[in-house]
């Protein structure tokens, strides 16, 4: 066991990543198992945390929570075998004992659920350490070198779907063909919706269409009516609410996966007079993720990809903070 982690880490809001040695933790203790790091993708997460938009962190910042490696050492709790190659996305842990943590729904745990790169060590770095129940072995069928987006951007795209129930005959409309809606729209189109995509690049309409959508729509342009039964917004950009939620049909859902920049305001009465919804979700529990797991196994689902080392991980994150990255960029470690 190495005496120390190499590791990227910030030591202040918004300043570059520099490589430091971390001390080793130790042996694994319980239920934690230690993980060799293979890959880590770079989300948008990250780049908040990094540039202090949700508040103040412990630094330094090791940044990473779409993790993808092998089994190393573990606990004497823990499931997972030496040598098991595993995949962690943005929580590593939970209290086991409250509602949430009893009833199946982990991610909403309110007794001490822990992020696996707030106030630890994430995944830009040679080695972490996490509960094992929260490190999902990946099926056969996904290529451990593209896999790791699907730990949190693959999990919080289709988690809603499970729970609104997309399936053959629905309609799903996604606002943004970027990390998260890229594979939100191929969740959905496997699913056997009808899939209609939003974006103002309408560069990307070849991209969309090869990914199952229907066709690309002008985010900034007359946005159709009464179109769709679910609508899953993914970009964080602050919208004109009351004009998204005309694009629901009756009944119709608004979902929330990205992290508007602004409080939301939309008018009563699609709540009243049509009863649409607004809702939102966030990751999703580990049963979910596995199943989540198996269906991009079995659908071949896939992210589309950039590859870097860790040694570029600045570049990573600046092209990711400023809109370049081709979906999600993947830090070879």
């Amino acid at each position: 066991m190495p005496s120390t982690i190499h590791a990227y880490a910030q030591r202040g809001p918004r300043e570059s990543l520099q490589a430091i040695e971390l001390p080793h933790p130790g042996a694994p203790v319980g239920h934690d198992v230690e993980i060799e790091v293979a890959h880590c993708s770079v989300c948008h997460s990250d780049v908040h945390l990094l540039d202090g938009d949700w508040g103040e962190v412990a630094r330094p910042l090791v940044p990473g929570h779409e993790v993808v490696g092998r089994v190393v050492a573990r606990g004497p709790d823990a499931a997972l075998a030496v040598g098991a190659l595993v995949g962690v996305g943005w929580q590593c842990g939970a209290c086991g004992a409250c509602p949430a943590c009893t009833s199946g729904r982990e991610h909403l745990c309110t007794g001490g659920k822990r992020r696996t790169c707030v106030g630890r060590q994430g995944g830009f770095a040679t080695r972490i350490q996490v509960d094992a129940r929260f490190a999902f072995e990946l099926p056969p069928g996904l290529d451990p070198a593209t896999a790791a987006p699907l730990l949190c951007a693959g999990l919080t795209v289709f988690s809603p779907m499970e729970r609104l129930g997309v399936k053959a005959g629905v309609r799903v409309g996604v606002v943004g063909v970027g990390g998260l809606g890229h594979l939100a729209v191929r969740f959905a189109s496997a699913l056997g919706a009808e899939v209609i995509a939003f974006d103002p690049d309408l560069n990307k309409r070849a991209l969309a269409t090869s990914l199952g959508a229907r066709e690309l729509v002008d985010a900034r342009g007359a946005l159709p009516r009464d179109a769709v039964d679910l609508l899953l917004v993914t970009t964080h950009v602050s919208l004109d609410w009351d004009a998204w939620m005309k694009v629901l049909d009756l009944e119709g859902t608004l979902c929330l996966i990205g992290v508007p920049s602004e409080a939301l305001r939309v008018g009563v009465d699609p709540l009243l007079d049509e009863q649409k919804k607004i809702t939102g979700s966030v990751i999703g529990s580990p049963a979910t993720m596995r199943r989540m797991l198996s269906f991009a196994a079995e659908h071949a689902i896939a992210p589309i990809t950039e590859r870097m080392p860790l040694a570029r991980a600045n570049e990573a994150v600046a092209s990711v903070r400023e809109g370049r990255a081709r979906m999600r960029i993947i830090l070879d470690v």
